[in-house]
């Protein structure tokens, strides 16, 4: 063989192994946008007269120094856990057995040292590694403890905290609002994925038909029980699948016979008293709040008075759409599910004579002012 020919091979060789080798360092898009198995939410006209609760009940949670909370904004129900987030009034999450009895509280310890809270803003279960990752935004950090409370480790941050998961591997997805990357001028992806060292290694999601909008397009983000997380961002009808490969939609909502607040309305509301206006005018809006069971994905396609609630049976495909004029709403506020197929929620500010009308037992409270809130969970009527 010609040693010219050979020389020059070789080099040929050389430059296509550095340009391989950068590639990989390459930051990836991970969107898939087709998916065989994509369920079509179709959103049937809402109801008041909802009877589809089972089985309903409710849980105390013990008062005591170190539990008292004074609205639960967020909750996750996991193996004989209860954890509870009260960012408005303590700024901690509170973790509870299944009946209700304290075990330990998380963010007491408020300061600027290592293992100090500066805002507990946000937290999520690791169901894979059984582990709770506490997002305080305004310490720019992640605070990694075990499922009962029992810290592990401090990862910091370079961006700014909000709504993350840890996916199996230990790494961290992210999901970011719109306004927060126009004020940052950093990536436009809505969602990525960091390492150990907060370095983004995939990113996707780029602002596409929403890229003027002026609403804050909030994200919500949460694990799954086999691992997985699932990605909703607010607007967008579809509700996707995040792993370390992809994402992938898994559901997309399809209003039917329902107005719908057009992506040219969205774009060019300006305040969320103009959202309310189009809602009560009749307009359906999705907000990305979705809850999952074994069988059913529960969203929210609007807040407030004008608020509508949806169940979807993942078995059968049939869709209940509840209004929330209907009576004891207060019960369709579902905040998570557990892997039972239980829907769990909080009566928050219910006032306690309608609390004895569902629950009659509970009139031998003797001081409800000084009380957490009540939880309640139950399943849904089989069809």
């Amino acid at each position: 063989m010609n040693i010219k020919f050979i020389y020059y091979y070789k080099i040929v060789l050389f430059f296509l192994s550095v340009f391989v080798l950068g590639c990989q360092k390459t930051k990836q898009i991970i969107i898939e946008t087709k998916n065989r198995n994509l369920q079509n939410i179709v959103i049937p006209k809402p109801i008041i007269d909802a009877n589809i609760i089972d089985k309903l009940e409710y849980i105390i949670l013990e008062s005591n120094d170190n539990s008292l909370l004074g609205n639960v904004i967020k909750m996750r129900v996991y193996e004989d856990r209860i954890y509870v987030l009260d960012r408005i009034y303590a700024g901690e999450v509170f973790i509870y057995s299944i009946d209700g009895k304290h075990i330990a509280t998380i963010g007491k310890n408020k300061g600027q040292g290592p293992l100090d809270f500066v805002n507990v803003h946000n937290f999520e279960i690791d169901y894979a590694n059984n582990l709770l990752i506490i997002m305080d935004n305004y310490g720019q950090k992640f605070m990694i403890y075990n499922t009962d409370g029992e810290f592990i480790k401090k990862i910091n941050s370079k961006l700014r905290v909000t709504d993350a998961v840890l996916l199996q591997n230990g790494n961290i997805v992210h999901a970011k609002s719109s306004s927060e990357h126009k004020l940052s001028g950093q990536s436009n992806s809505k969602i990525f994925i960091t390492d150990d060292n907060q370095n983004i290694i995939k990113e996707g999601f780029e602002y596409d038909d929403n890229s003027n909008i002026n609403l804050l397009n909030y994200n919500i983000i949460r694990s799954e029980f086999n691992g997985d997380v699932v990605y909703a961002p607010r607007f967008k009808d579809t509700i996707y699948t995040v792993t370390l490969d992809s994402i992938t939609p898994r559901f997309t909502l399809d209003y039917g016979n329902n107005k719908k607040i057009s992506n040219r309305e969205i774009e060019n509301i300006k305040t969320n008293q103009e959202l309310f206006s189009l809602l009560e005018q009749g307009n359906l809006c999705f907000l990305g709040i979705n809850v999952e069971s074994k069988d059913y994905l529960y969203l929210s396609l609007g807040f407030g008075l004008n608020a509508t609630v949806v169940f979807y049976n993942k078995n059968t495909t049939k869709t209940l759409s509840i209004s929330r004029d209907t009576k004891n709403y207060d019960l369709f506020k579902i905040l998570c599910a557990d892997i039972d197929g239980y829907f769990y929620g909080a009566f928050n500010n219910t006032p306690l004579d309608e609390l004895i009308e569902l629950f009659p037992e509970l009139q031998h409270l003797v001081d409800p002012d000084d009380m957490n809130p009540i939880l309640f969970r139950y399943k849904i009527k089989n069809e």
